[in-house]
């Protein structure tokens, strides 16, 4: 693939702290984040830090993609097992390619008739997210404080949600929480412009991220330790078709409850190799992608930024309400993020190829992803925020003396005039 300029903005390096690795080192000390979107959550990863004295949480404005799930197609499933079978019934398999069978044979009998639904991990996924914000910011959740939850219509998201709000109901049974899901919050829950639907079906990134499969899938290996005959594999497979839907199945093999992983599959090199075509995939689509324009992508999580501004400001001036929780998916987590210009999801990047190194899907949206808004304030109403990305503290580029916590009404001033709000 011809290597073109790679531009990006210095805001990339400020989500990077020194020494921080990238995401070919991060995937070849763990190969789970490899399944980019479908990882499973990993828990906030580093301490947070004491707010400002004499101010105290009294909200917070969250954002979360549903919990682990089986994946919303058969095809991973079913192409593998068929695939597989049909080479075993004519005695073309290895060992070891007997071995792969009888595991994806368990993993397609557990998904009969689940593709999308969540799986127990996922409600667990939520349970604990709940309570770590219970804990950490208990005294916004004392006595009999209101909490509005909103999920769009999709079973795995409406039972995330109750699978949150009931860990806060049992930590504290006082809470007034009311949760609806219904077509009204769509408009910013899961909005998505036309002319954004537009790019991602038809936009020639497409045929980019085609060439860049076709150059990164290496199935030669991975057939030779799966079948006993190479000249079956020339004639009967697709093997880098198989590869793919393999490499999808062994991602999503980590959200299931069941015992059985694929992660011997492949290398790191592999790994790194097949995630990178699906996180630029994301990167376009999602992501602060540059080429469409500036805030195109952007547009998509505007109207949740509004959201998100309207719902803080009646719970200052409330004083009554403990939480907004809102319940999506990944395919808006990912915009929301990028138009909080949240550190480590800002950067615009022109060359297919720099993608991998600048912008991390598995950061942003692992299975439960969430973003979270903290408010604080002090005896003179004077009030603060500040952002978890996955539970972890990160920044945006309006300025501050307090990092990682802002003066609430600078967060606003600067997105209200960059937006044009």
């Amino acid at each position: 693939m011809k290597k073109i300029l790679l531009i990006l903005s210095l805001s990339l390096f400020a989500g990077l702290s020194l020494g921080a690795q990238t995401p070919r080192e991060e995937i070849w000390a763990d190969s789970t984040r490899a399944a980019g979107l479908l990882m499973p959550y990993p828990g906030p990863q580093k301490a947070q830090t004491r707010a400002p004295r004499g101010y105290k949480p009294f909200y917070i404005s969250h954002f979360g993609r549903h919990g682990s799930r089986w994946h919303t197609s058969a095809r991973p499933y079913r192409y593998s097992f068929t695939t597989l079978a049909a080479a075993d019934s004519a005695g073309a398999l290895t060992p070891y390619g007997k071995d792969v069978l009888s595991r994806v044979t368990v993993l397609k009998d557990d998904a009969e008739d689940r593709t999308g639904e969540l799986t127990r991990l996922g409600f667990l996924q939520h349970k604990q997210i709940a309570n770590r914000m219970f804990t950490s910011f208990r005294r916004a959740f004392r006595g009999r404080r209101h909490i509005n939850a909103n999920a769009t219509q999709v079973p795995r998201v409406m039972l995330s949600m109750e699978s949150f709000c009931q860990e806060l109901l049992t930590l504290n049974p006082r809470l007034d929480i009311s949760m609806d899901a219904s077509v009204r919050d769509r408009s910013y829950l899961a909005h998505v412009p036309a002319e954004v639907r537009a790019y991602n079906d038809t936009g020639a990134w497409r045929q980019v991220r085609a060439r860049m499969f076709d150059s990164l899938c290496h199935p030669d290996r991975l057939m030779a330790a799966l079948f006993a005959d190479p000249g079956y594999v020339d004639a009967r497979v697709d093997a880098k078709e198989l590869m793919h839907q393999l490499y999808q199945l062994a991602s999503i093999a980590m959200d299931s409850d069941v015992d059985v992983r694929l992660n011997d599959l492949f290398t790191t090199t592999e790994w790194y190799e097949l995630w990178q075509p699906h996180n630029f995939s994301y990167y376009m689509q999602k992501g602060p992608n540059p080429a469409p324009g500036e805030k195109f992508i952007q547009g998509t999580a505007v109207s949740l930024l509004q959201q998100i501004i309207d719902k803080a400001d009646a719970a200052i001036a409330s004083g009554d309400i403990a939480a907004d929780l809102r319940f999506s998916h990944d395919s808006h987590l990912v915009p929301l993020s990028t138009t909080l210009q949240l550190d480590g999801c800002r950067a615009k990047v022109t060359d297919p190829e720099g993608v991998a190194a600048a912008w991390a899907n598995y950061r942003i949206s692992p299975m439960a992803g969430n973003v979270q808004l903290v408010f604080y304030k002090n005896r003179r109403g004077e009030v603060l925020v500040k952002f978890l990305l996955n539970e972890n503290e990160v920044g945006i580029p309006a300025a501050t003396d307090l990092y990682p916590y802002y003066r609430w009404e600078d967060v606003k001033a600067y997105y209200t005039e960059y937006y044009n709000l």
